[in-house]
């Protein structure tokens, strides 16, 4: 049976004004495939709709999900409860010009976690590694953190910001120490441990003098 795992209101301009155009979703089937369909529903209304009356397209995998490598980190099977599965969103796809985007960001995420894990650093994100099934990558394992330092500022939760500053420092001179530049540092990707920051989401990380890649937004689960 089918499942409903994102979903999200595309508009287009109208008389210099944006309006509704459709509802983007992804749907979640046997075995871990992934599909995708658009309806006239608005976002509120999707828990209402039936699934099997979607004009449904199937995401191959090759898309999505990059090969393996053997000298990839496999993350423990199962993960523990206090990590995460970091997937891709999938909402932009058959949007971006080429669909394999998806895999590289991955694979440009994988690069540069396994250079940390070889260097781990307390402002840093602990990766466990990669979930691998039928020899794809399906997602990264992390250790899990419980609030961003954007929900904390949004909700203003009192908490040691010269601390918090000096966390974030000393994790991008870890990074720059290592030749990596993270590219994509801001409050959403700054997780806090108590007072600690910790740096997260890799999947624009490069090495330094290398070309950004395509941004194509994440999601934490």
């Amino acid at each position: 049976m089918m499942e409903i795992c994102e979903s999200g209101e595309a508009f287009i301009e109208k008389d210099d004004d944006l309006v509704f155009d459709h509802t983007k979703v992804i749907l979640k089937g046997a075995d871990d495939e992934f599909f995708y369909a658009k309806t006239i529903s608005r976002e509120h209304q999707i828990s209402q709709i039936d699934v099997n009356s979607l004009d449904i397209s199937r995401i191959p995998a090759d898309h999505i999900w990059p090969l393996a490598d053997p000298i990839f980190t496999r993350a423990p099977a199962p993960l523990p409860s206090t990590s995460y599965l970091k997937r891709p969103s999938l909402l932009y796809y058959e949007d971006t010009q080429d669909a394999s985007e998806y895999s590289r960001q991955m694979l440009t995420e994988i690069e540069a976690c396994e250079i940390l894990r070889r260097n781990p650093h307390p402002n840093i994100a602990q990766y466990l590694g990669c979930v691998v099934k039928e020899g794809r990558v399906r997602g990264l394992g992390f250790t899990r953190y419980s609030v961003t330092l954007s929900e904390l500022l949004r909700d203003g939760t009192d908490f040691d910001k010269s601390h918090c500053l000096s966390g974030i420092k000393a994790g991008v001179r870890h990074l720059h120490d290592l030749g990596l530049v993270h590219n994509d540092l801001n409050p959403s990707n700054i997780m806090m441990d108590g007072d600690d920051a910790v740096i997260i989401d890799f999947d624009s990380c490069k090495r330094e003098g290398e070309k950004l890649p395509s941004r194509l937004e994440g999601r934490d689960t």
